[in-house]
């Protein structure tokens, strides 16, 4: 190996190893609690070394959030299952409720995607990083919107604009969840997280099918 391989191979290995320690501070105290002192003193570098390969902690939050979101992919891919024959509803029934298993087998993964909706995000990466990011969150959404165009080609869907009713749709789960997170609204609402999802999922069926058996 020549001295050039080398050293691009231990810069390699210490960007890997500073993204491990990030990806345990930051699910252990959440992303808003850990700080850049935090990683470093995890990962043995100076705080000086991780600025050498990450511009701030925002960058290496979204470093971590294309690992969630390759990882979310995945689930959302299987269950839309684009070579299988599927109707419109059963398609976009299996994308809810693999979101609904991502966040229940990555939960860290899920609140580091919710963190990005706060604070100073797009401010503090830089223009690719950002994009990156956007594109990668953006192909979960376009799923969504490809069965709600499917449903409405087949005639059993009916909506004005699918790109806004695939936002409705991801708003809906994703407010589920939060909701659900804290245990005085689980008190409120009087019902486990996961029969609530599953209502709530149905609703939004059941509201895209309405629309269609009223344009009949």
């Amino acid at each position: 190996m020549t001295t050039r391989a080398r050293r691009e191979r231990e810069k390699e290995e210490r960007r890997q190893s500073i993204l491990q320690a990030a990806r345990k501070v930051f699910f252990q105290k959440g992303f808003h609690r850990a700080t850049v002192d935090d990683v470093a003193e995890l990962a043995e570098l100076s705080k000086g070394t991780v600025y050498l390969y990450f511009e701030s902690k925002e960058t290496l939050l979204a470093h971590l959030l294309l690992e969630g979101l390759d990882e979310l992919l995945e689930h959302l891919e299987e269950a839309y299952a684009e070579t299988l024959s599927m109707a419109a509803d059963e398609r976009l029934r299996r994308l809810g409720l693999a979101y609904l298993n991502f966040f229940t087998e990555q939960p860290d993964y899920f609140w580091l995607l919710m963190a990005t909706d706060r604070g100073r995000f797009r401010e503090t990466v830089t223009p690719e990083v950002y994009q990156q990011v956007l594109c990668a969150s953006l192909e979960g959404l376009d799923l969504a919107a490809r069965a709600i165009q499917q449903g409405v080609d087949d005639g059993i869907f009916y909506c004005q604009n699918v790109r806004q009713a695939a936002s409705i749709f991801w708003a809906t789960m994703n407010g589920v969840l939060e909701l659900m997170a804290h245990p005085l609204r689980r008190e409120m609402v009087g019902v486990e997280r996961e029969t609530l999802y599953r209502e709530a999922l149905e609703a939004c069926l059941r509201s895209l099918k309405v629309d269609a058996a009223e344009r009949r």
